[in-house]
């Protein structure tokens, strides 16, 4: 009898071994289900407490840097200015 993999909210896709030149190669389950292809270009972002890196891909991080641009709100927020105010 076959065993199946839960894939259900499925965050463990398995084990990766950094190569002598640094390198890793990403499971098939995981490249599948994000759809990430060869030649997509990955983010490496440390996590503020050391415990690892998140990747993200190219295409995610222009979304999100474009809702950044188009957020005055968010702008002046982090600038500590007041609601609509002039930069």
């Amino acid at each position: 009898m076959k065993k199946s993999i839960c894939t259900h909210n499925r965050i463990f896709y398995g084990m990766v071994t950094i190569s002598e030149k640094g390198q890793i190669a990403l499971p098939v389950d995981i490249r599948r289900d994000l759809n990430i292809n060869t030649g997509d270009r990955l983010l490496v972002v440390k996590r503020r407490d050391n415990g690892g890196i998140l990747l993200l891909k190219q295409s995610i991080m222009d979304n999100i840097i474009t809702q950044i641009q188009d957020d005055d709100d968010f702008l002046n927020k982090i600038k500590g200015g007041k609601k609509n105010a002039k930069m």
